[in-house]
């Protein structure tokens, strides 16, 4: 059985909960099929362009501060790589900063 002293808190609690809906597809809860990610989905539409990049990064950060905890995002960085998009960021709570790393092959 888990305790209180198990369970994260603060800043890293805010990471896994970004890091968690980053990675939840949009329409794979059948609870809620209208959450989740829906930018991978679009990503599998074709070639990423550097202004198709910078659109996405911007959707990504929008996305991630919508999530519980996150007061900001800050320090964006993004590139893509052939067919990988990477995305990095630090996240601002209340309690501290987190770094959060996201990347997909498209």
């Amino acid at each position: 059985m888990l305790s209180s002293r198990d369970m994260i808190s603060g800043p890293e609690a805010a990471a896994q909960l970004v890091q968690y809906r980053l990675s939840l597809l949009q329409g794979k809860w059948w609870e809620y099929p209208e959450d989740g990610f829906f930018i991978l989905e679009e990503m599998r539409s074709g070639r990423i362009t550097d202004a198709d990049a910078a659109s996405l990064a911007s959707r990504i950060t929008a996305y991630i501060r919508e999530t519980d905890s996150v007061q900001d995002v800050e320090n964006v960085r993004f590139s893509t790589d052939r067919r990988r998009f990477s995305y990095s960021c630090e996240i601002r709570t209340g309690e501290g900063k987190k770094d959060i790393v996201f990347s997909a092959v498209y």
